[in-house]
């Protein structure tokens, strides 16, 4: 691929991480499934590129924008991590509430 294709990968993921960090900061879960895969489709091919040696080709403005998208993706992983310790405390309270109505037959 060109150099502006790399540009242009890199300008896409963007805003696609944005939009998947706020799904996810407004806890629409289904929404979120489908813009996740589509980020981590778009991180897949920009590592592959990036690995391939492209990345001499990024000019500051590029790397500064990858850093951007960088951080996002950060963000969007503490959410995620945000999702899973809240699960984890229903599933405790799911089962506490099994074993009370267990021990006392409700």
């Amino acid at each position: 691929m060109t150099e502006g294709g790399l540009a242009e990968l890199i300008n896409s993921l963007e805003p696609l991480a944005q939009q998947t960090l706020e799904v996810a900061r407004n806890h629409e879960r289904r929404r979120f499934v489908e813009l996740y895969r589509r980020q981590e489709a778009y991180t897949q091919q920009l590592l592959k590129r990036l690995e391939a040696g492209e990345r001499q080709s990024l000019n500051a403005e590029q790397r500064d924008t990858l850093r951007r998208v960088l951080a996002l993706r950060g963000q969007i992983q503490q959410q995620m991590a945000g999702w899973a310790e809240q699960l984890k405390h229903e599933l405790q309270a799911l089962r506490q509430s099994s074993k009370l109505n267990r021990q006392y037959k409700l």
